[in-house]
């Protein structure tokens, strides 16, 4: 898949002064393998005889840094994940070595950007793992044409990333997101529909939905994941790796300001510092244990100074 020629290109272009848009798209015959695969023929309904009479990497390249204009004046290519870019650069490559020509990427790899690094910095982690017609529908957003045409997932990825930087409350739905998953969906049955929930009561503006009830089942379900902690082999470092993946999750979640998010950071950096002190092999089993033990207690005390009993709230849910 990496060292796959790239077959088309597809890209829009947003002047941030005036507002209009404009677009370029071209197949491209490719560099090495002059046939087509039947499964990427499905894929992109890009035909066999398309490619036979697509113009070459050199010639659309050319077309395509000209429409790029004044690189200085460019503010980022966008592209959703690495692979872009991956696939681009050897595409780059094997073209020029084969027919002599320039480097095209090389003065333009600078500029690019991927989408999926800058909103993993907000706390986004489902970027990694959800396609972007998925994010979409979780953004409530209609993906646009087809998938796998290059023309509409540029326009795609244009109108995620306007959404995301515009709008936090979908940022935050989007970061709760990577929370519903394995293994807290399996400790908590009721948490994918507390989500559902609380997601669809924003989009439908009837705000009818306790933005408690989420926060809340979320926090019980840490708790519950605390306890299924105890007595694990301590010594095993791919263990103690996965509990501290599982934690870098909820470090955005407890900066989320509605209902009781908050409750989490206290309890989010004792867990942390007791990862950093297994790893460095700094606790016995007994001691670990009556450290978990000691963060489960001091998280009730945070509780009860909200008026929230620790048993009702362990039994509460949306």
């Amino acid at each position: 898949m990496l060292n796959a020629d790239i077959i088309a290109i597809g890209a829009i272009q947003y002047d941030t002064n005036t507002g209009k848009f404009d677009e370029f798209k071209s197949l491209i015959k490719p560099v090495s393998n002059q046939d087509i695969y039947p499964h990427i023929e499905e894929l992109t309904q890009i035909s066999q005889e398309d490619i036979d009479i697509a113009p070459t990497y050199e010639e659309v390249m050319r077309k395509f840094k000209k429409w790029l204009g004044t690189f200085s004046q460019i503010e980022g290519i966008y592209t959703f994940g690495s692979l872009d870019l991956t696939c681009f650069n050897n595409t780059d490559k094997k073209s020029a070595q084969k027919h002599n020509h320039p480097r095209f990427v090389n003065n333009i790899k600078d500029l690019f950007v991927d989408i999926k690094d800058k909103y993993l910095n907000y706390g986004i982690r489902c970027m990694n793992y959800i396609s972007l017609k998925n994010l979409l529908q979780c953004a409530n957003v209609e993906f646009e044409g087809d998938a796998h045409d290059p023309l509409y997932d540029a326009y795609n990825l244009y109108v995620l990333d306007d959404v995301l930087e515009k709008h936090e409350e979908i940022r935050e739905i989007l970061i709760i997101k990577d929370f519903i998953r394995p293994p807290f969906i399996n400790i908590n049955e009721n948490l994918e529909l507390c989500f559902e929930k609380y997601k669809n009561s924003f989009y439908d503006g009837k705000n009818e939905y306790n933005n408690d009830y989420i926060s809340i089942e979320v926090i019980k379900t840490v708790v519950l994941y605390l306890h299924t902690l105890q007595n694990i082999d301590i010594y095993n470092i791919e263990a103690l790796k996965d509990i501290n993946r599982k934690f870098d999750t909820i470090d955005k979640i407890k900066d989320i300001k509605i209902g009781y998010f908050y409750l989490l950071e206290n309890l989010y950096f004792d867990m942390k510092d007791l990862i950093e002190d297994l790893m460095l092999y700094k606790l016995n089993s007994d001691e670990y244990n009556q450290e978990l033990k000691n963060i489960l207690k001091l998280f009730e005390e945070d509780l009860s100074y909200e008026g929230i009993n620790y048993s009702d709230f362990l039994q509460e849910s949306c």
